[in-house]
């Protein structure tokens, strides 16, 4: 199977990769102690506009060079979304699982009385749709488009 075996899901394909190094960073910012430094959460950003910057290129090169705005714009969104929400639905389980885990990473919080699972998956949710609305908007407008 390859990538260019599904020429219509890039946003699909290229969401499910931006979980997986959202899960990635997650662990490592666990596994390292730095979970609890909120200025590492732009990140997250980083890994977001990576995903869909490729996912571009990847629909870029299966359709002959061509990418148009509302499509680039489609894809980043679909990309994100995807991304996002099953990121957030497995910080919910792993939080319903383990919350001696989530504990840990709210006991700073300023607003910790008020955090439940919830919630800061919730949080989760709405940051990254944001951060992945936003990277797609400035991507789809930086990179090299075909007007409709």
């Amino acid at each position: 199977m390859k990538l260019t075996d599904y020429p219509d899901k890039e946003g699909q394909i290229y969401g499910v990769f931006i979980f997986l190094g959202l899960i990635v960073y997650f662990w490592l910012a666990w596994l390292f102690g730095f979970i609890n430094v909120p200025e590492l959460r732009l990140f997250n950003l980083v890994i977001q506009t990576t995903g869909i910057y490729f996912a571009y290129k990847q629909f870029r090169w299966n359709h002959a060079g061509t990418l148009h705005y509302f499509r680039a714009l489609t894809i980043g969104f679909v990309a994100s979304t995807i991304g996002t929400s099953l990121f957030a639905v497995f910080l919910f389980i792993l939080f319903q699982i383990n919350k001696d885990l989530f504990e840990s990473i709210i006991k700073n919080e300023p607003l910790r009385p008020y955090l439940t699972v919830y919630m800061a998956t919730f949080a989760v949710f709405t940051e990254g749709i944001i951060s992945g609305a936003v990277a797609t908007f400035l991507l789809t407008n930086i990179m090299d488009t075909d007007r409709p």
